[in-house]
């Protein structure tokens, strides 16, 4: 290969998927993207990539090399961050993708108490509701733990979720949920099976759903934490226990020694253990 650099649009489209994440990824344009991958394909005699209906996917031809430049690309940054910790003049920049609900209910409140935690470290957070990998993430916190690879798992923490009802509530046998692309989610399976119909309203995050719950009135399934924090909200009787979510931190293995990747899972733990204190009764509702 006559240009390592061409490395780098190699691993952001294999991160992301598409050739304008890719480009704003690496502060460029669509069409450097394009002519780079092209040039690899060229060098390699074989397409480096295959365009299926959800995205730009590695072809086998490529996969060692993106390997190769991701352990490249990892053990680079841990030293850099490694150098930037002695620094007080430098940040690190840290990007976190979260399912919504983790964001808005455990990592957001945690900057409240925990902020020191994370000096020197910048932090960007990016909604990430489906099991999709790192993606353009240096870390992410997902549901279920991940499947085995060349990266970092530690299970962070749980929340737990019931079906919640709005103060005056009376029961009419309708409810409020999520998309449908989350009907297998034990959560909105309690709301199916309590209520026997799909959900009269939809929306595409629970902080939406609360919302929509408190305007209309509908009973819905939400985190204890989130249900806490909003005025006469009580549980709706149900014939089974609430449903506990694991969630998991994930990052690649050759970050493992990173002390600015070490710092924020410290951080992401300690706001999941008040998550769990929160919702044991033991920390107040603020």
């Amino acid at each position: 290969m006559q240009n390592w650099d061409d490395l780098r649009f190699l691993v952001a489209l294999s991160k992301t998927g598409t050739m304008t994440a890719a480009a704003k990824l690496l502060g460029t344009n669509t069409a450097t993207v394009s002519r780079r991958i092209e040039r690899l394909s060229e060098t390699l005699g074989t397409p480096a990539f295959v365009k299926t209906s959800e995205g730009w996917h590695p072809s086998p031809a490529v996969k060692k090399l993106i390997e190769v430049a991701e352990d490249f690309d990892g053990n680079l940054q841990s030293v850099i961050n490694e150098r930037i910790g002695d620094s007080i003049d430098q940040t690190v920049e840290i990007g976190i993708g979260a399912v919504p609900v983790v964001t808005s209910t455990v990592l957001l409140p945690g900057l409240r108490q925990h902020r020191s935690m994370l000096d020197g470290i910048s932090v960007t957070f990016s909604d990430r509701v489906f099991r999709e990998g790192l993606g353009d993430s240096d870390l992410v916190v997902m549901y279920g733990q991940p499947e085995h690879g060349r990266i970092v798992t530690r299970k962070a923490g749980e929340l737990q979720f019931r079906l919640y009802a709005p103060a005056g509530w009376t029961d009419s046998g309708q409810w409020a949920g999520l998309l449908d692309a989350h009907d297998t989610y034990p959560p909105m399976r309690m709301g199916q099976k309590r209520f026997g119909c799909a959900p009269k309203l939809r929306v595409a995050s629970f902080s939406a759903l609360a919302s929509l719950m408190e305007i209309t009135g509908l009973p819905g399934p939400l985190p204890d934490i989130m249900a806490q924090r909003l005025d006469g909200f009580t549980h709706v009787p149900v014939d089974e226990p609430p449903f506990r979510a694991d969630f998991w931190i994930m990052f690649h293995e050759t970050r493992r020694n990173d002390p600015a990747m070490r710092r924020t899972v410290a951080w992401i733990m300690r706001c999941f253990e008040d998550a769990a204190a929160l919702q044991d009764g033991r920390l107040p509702v603020s």
